[in-house]
């Protein structure tokens, strides 16, 4: 397993994109509504790993303040943009999905799906363990792709629509607080073999993400 995109969220695009921008050097490309009634914008890499921060602000609130998703959203964006969540690849979306039962009796959320941007390519994928991921924000939940070839080609795209000041390559690690769910955490799928700090004064959410750049390692913080 590895680490596919990170979650950051706000209200409105404009103080994600400009502290993006003017603290790190990244831009930002996309902009595709979801049906859950926000819009993910992306911060691609230059990597054929396809690692991204993905950004993700209110397209409808009104649908978005009529699920506890939605609400969760709107109540961690209040007062500015936020660290929400993180995503690992896995080759086994299956297999992982029976792993996070069997640790907590819970519905993985097995789901399939499809993404369709705004340029209108259509990404076919399959996630595990969204919302109890969501509830937590420091466990990951977990994504595969049935056609990673195409994935792959769009990232130069992406990358020439960004126009990176500082051009972000790896996504390289993320500093957390401890998990709520401590009887959970140890056993997590791939969360042993991912280069995850632990930082014991935060609270249970991302803190930091490092990222590896054409400049060397930066480590992206919010206000």
């Amino acid at each position: 397993m590895r680490f596919d995109h990170v979650i950051l969220g706000a209200r409105t695009i404009e103080p994600l994109r400009e502290l993006l921008w003017e603290r790190y050097g990244f831009g930002i490309t996309d902009g595709s509504p979801n049906p859950d009634g926000t819009a993910s914008w992306v911060v691609p890499f230059d990597t054929p790993d396809v690692q991204y921060l993905e950004l993700l602000v209110t397209h409808d609130e009104e649908k978005l303040a009529g699920a506890d998703f939605g609400r969760l959203f709107l109540e961690r964006t209040a007062d500015g943009p936020a660290f929400l969540n993180w995503a690992v690849l896995t080759g086994d979306i299956k297999g992982t999905a029976r792993a996070v039962e069997a640790l907590t009796g819970a519905d993985p959320d097995l789901y399939e799906g499809e993404s369709v941007r705004a340029d209108g390519q259509r990404v076919p994928w399959a996630e595990a363990a969204f919302e109890l991921s969501w509830r937590s924000r420091v466990l990951p939940f977990f994504l595969s792709y049935g056609n990673p070839e195409a994935r792959a080609a769009r990232v130069p795209g992406d990358l020439a629509a960004a126009a990176h000041r500082v051009c972000p390559r790896t996504l390289d690690g993320l500093v957390t607080g401890p998990a709520q769910e401590r009887e959970w955490a140890p056993g997590w799928p791939g969360l042993d073999g991912l280069a995850v700090d632990i930082d014991t004064a935060a609270g249970p959410e991302i803190t930091a993400v490092r990222v590896g750049t054409a400049e060397g390692e930066t480590v992206v913080r919010l206000p």
